[in-house]
């Protein structure tokens, strides 16, 4: 199925190569470079090739058995998102990284776009753990700074009014992911401090946060560096309208989550994250508040667990002792109040 898609999209490329880029001259031939397989889709590498140059492409293919829905919905919504996407940011403040739509193939549950090529910011984060002295060079404060900076035009660009911020609403989700993780194995001291550090963060009774477009899925495995600073492509989960921390967050959690592994330390981690508050400007008293959502994204990483065939019982039970001594880590150093 996937194929016979694929190659209704590769004719209708073809024949509007020279629309989409006009500037390059005649059009000579379509190749596709290589394709990967995710869970729920397909994604194929394309060349397009002309008399003044080449570009990329990039085509995802949703599995309709593996897409949660409909391929043609979900592909729906994420055309939809990237359209608003390049619409606003036109309209508003041009920020590079974002791709461009390559026509509406929705109807074929596909998602079409010129390919934003570099290196993803784990990668980087992953060749810093394991080469020693990488770290010490700059380039991944330099790295961690620009996503930061691109986050934050982001947020700018789509930025909504205030929404309201209920603080009891937020602990409650906190106690609902502290049982769920009781149930992996997580210690009721880890318990204990998580939620009186939550308490004490949201004590100053914040009335609302910032509200923008929110990505859900900024992390360092979806954000890529480029020649001129770092792209974001996968809009799947994008909402129009949302908490801005909820992105902050997510990358905060994705990054420190990597100590996990025990080739990646809280030096390299810590610098990442220092450089993207500071380039996201972060007041302190959002800070704290940033703190508890932090710690939310851990838990629901946590919560989650890993995924593996359900008679990989070794596995679980690996994932669950590594995830366990981490989660209690980060409590101590996010939660405690030293750490206010």
């Amino acid at each position: 199925m996937a194929e016979t898609v694929l190659e209704q999209i590769l004719s209708d490329l073809r024949n509007q190569a020279v629309t989409h880029y006009p500037q390059r001259g005649e059009f000579r031939s379509l190749r596709v470079v290589g394709h990967t397989p995710k869970n729920d889709h397909f994604i194929y590498d394309a060349g397009l090739d002309f008399a003044g140059g080449s570009e990329r492409v990039a085509i995802k293919v949703y599995r309709s058995a593996k897409a949660g829905a409909s391929a043609k919905s979900v592909a729906r919504q994420e055309n939809a998102n990237l359209q608003y996407v390049n619409q606003t940011l036109t309209a508003r403040k041009k920020l590079e990284g974002v791709p461009r739509v390559l026509g509406d193939f929705s109807e074929l549950g596909a998602v079409v776009t010129e390919k934003v090529a570099g290196l993803p910011v784990q990668s980087i984060i992953m060749k810093a753990a394991l080469l020693p002295g990488f770290a010490d060079n700059g380039s991944i404060a330099l790295v961690a700074q620009r996503a930061g900076e691109w986050l934050k035009g982001f947020h700018k660009a789509t930025a909504d009014a205030p929404e309201p911020f209920d603080s009891n609403a937020l602990i409650a989700s906190l106690e609902k992911l502290c049982r769920n993780c009781l149930e992996e194995g997580l210690d009721e001291e880890s318990i204990h401090l998580i939620l009186n550090g939550a308490q004490a963060a949201l004590a100053r009774n914040r009335k609302s946060l910032p509200s923008s477009a929110v990505l859900s899925d900024f992390s360092p495995l979806n954000v890529v560096v480029t020649e001129n600073g770092v792209g974001f492509c996968d809009f799947a989960h994008m909402k129009r309208r949302g908490n801005s921390f909820e992105d902050l967050a997510t990358f905060l959690a994705s990054v420190e989550a990597l100590e996990k592994y025990p080739f990646c330390n809280r030096t390299i981690t810590g610098q990442i994250q220092e450089n993207f508050i500071s380039a996201y400007n972060v007041s302190n008293s959002d800070a704290a508040i940033l703190r508890v959502f932090k710690m939310k994204a851990l838990l629901g990483i946590f919560a989650q667990g890993r995924t593996v065939k359900e008679n990989a019982v070794r596995k679980k039970v690996m994932w669950a002792n590594v995830m366990k001594k981490f989660i209690h880590q980060a409590a101590q150093r996010t939660m405690s109040p030293a750490a206010a």
